[in-house]
């Protein structure tokens, strides 16, 4: 076994080479903290498994390296690219030496050690992508209206029975149509027939994912049938089938919240969703969002010194703003994003696939723009503003949504609206 213990200082020189270079107590300070923990944990386990000094304590190590590196979503070739750095440096070192017994001896030793971490990453990861699929698959079961979502959960279904297959070469285990239009979910984009989703870009983009997606799976079949199973390949194979479902995942949420839009009732004034429908499509988007492993977030507007409008234009006046205000939300928003006259003159927008940085775009998007308007009401100009509050909605693993969380996320936006409202109006916080 070749003796890496007195090459660790060089075995961590390759690693910080490789690795993202970042000040470490500055990044974790003020960046990606979780990430850096990550990264940093991830060096010390590899810097430990070189330290191994018996075949036994290096396997020990070498599945808890793995185990790591799965479970905190640290992809396999960013694992391979570090081996062989790691190996190309200590080679050009005995190399510049003339040590041709330890170059033969170092070229054995990471040829095992890549063997078992692959084997390793190969296992750990389709129990890992299992479990994930499974849990996907429990949100979805979770939805009390499941709309166009209930032809994700088959293709879900039809993920795992993949994953089983993978997990089960030699048990002969039967693998799942291959065929993209004869899958369950395959005959359903093909039978489709609602107009205003059919001709959008969103459903021609399924189409195309679910086929390159079927595409691929039919590779991973192809792979297993060669006689000589090939567990780097398919790990670099399941990981694209993997991101491709979440995009099916995430194209379908978008037109599954085009059909809610569309079916439910809205408000006669400005012909928005109602308050009452709130707390029922708020559940849907985290189960959803759950699902399809994305991100969401509230944004609450108030229109400011509304009553003042009121008081010196009238009351069909103040009724003219709210129209156009809510003209001017359907304008700037998506199709996607559900949009609900909260009460008088505050609403609140659902923003699906929509990260803290982005809401906040797109809310300073929208207070530059009201600022810009100007409407016209029994021949006099009227120009208003408004007030946003933003809150992102933490996706976790609890099963059921509950009333109180929901109402935390509502009195979490209603406080950012209330500080713009303190800090001058016409801003978001």
């Amino acid at each position: 076994m070749f003796k890496t213990e007195a090459y660790l200082d060089a075995i961590e020189l390759a690693i910080d080479d490789f690795c993202i270079d970042f000040d470490r107590d500055k990044y974790i300070k003020e960046f990606h903290c979780d990430y850096a923990h990550t990264i940093s944990e991830h060096k010390t386990l590899f810097i430990s498994l070189f330290g191994s000094k018996t075949a036994a304590e290096s396997e020990e190590r070498t599945d808890e390296f793995v185990h790591f590196c799965v479970t905190n979503d640290i992809p396999y070739m960013f694992v391979y690219g570090e081996l062989l750095t790691i190996s190309r440096n200590l080679m050009r070192l005995f190399a510049q030496e003339g040590d041709v017994e330890n170059i033969k001896r170092l070229s054995i030793y990471f040829d095992t050690l890549e063997h078992q971490i692959t084997i390793a990453y190969f296992h750990k990861f389709l129990r890992r992508l299992a479990v994930k699929n499974h849990i996907r698959l429990s949100h979805l079961s979770n939805l009390v209206e499941k709309n166009l979502m209930i032809h994700y959960q088959q293709h879900i279904e039809w993920m795992i029975k993949l994953i089983d297959f993978v997990q089960h070469l030699d048990d002969a285990y039967p693998y799942p149509e291959l065929n993209h239009t004869l899958c369950s979910f395959g005959k359903w984009l093909h039978d489709a027939s609602i107009p205003y989703i059919i001709t959008t870009s969103h459903f021609k983009e399924v189409g195309l994912l679910h086929q390159n997606l079927h595409d691929l799976a039919s590779d991973v079949i192809a792979q297993t049938k060669g006689g000589v199973m090939k567990p780097k390949n398919l790990i670099h194979l399941m990981h694209r089938i993997d991101y491709i479902s979440l995009e099916i995942g995430n194209e379908i949420a978008i037109l599954n919240d085009m059909v809610m839009i569309e079916e439910y009732s809205k408000d006669p004034l400005t012909g928005l969703l109602t308050r009452r429908l709130f707390e029922k499509v708020i559940q849907s988007q985290i189960e959803i969002a759950k699902a399809t492993e994305s991100q969401c977030s509230l944004m609450m507007c108030d229109l400011d010194h509304f009553k003042l409008i009121n008081d010196t234009y009238g009351h069909l006046a103040g009724d003219a703003v709210i129209q156009h205000f809510a003209e001017s939300l359907r304008t700037l928003l998506r199709k996607s994003d559900f949009i609900f006259r909260f009460g008088g003159e505050e609403f609140i927008i659902i923003l699906p696939s929509t990260n803290e940085t982005n809401t906040r775009k797109i809310a300073q998007k929208l207070c530059d723009f009201t600022a810009e308007q100007e409407i016209t009401f029994d021949g006099k100009p009227i120009r208003y503003t408004v007030s946003v509050g933003i809150t992102p909605i933490s996706i976790d693993s609890t099963s059921y949504i509950l009333k109180e969380t929901i109402n935390r996320y509502v009195a979490e936006a209603d406080a950012k609206l209330y500080l713009a409202k303190q800090n001058g109006r016409n801003r978001v916080e």
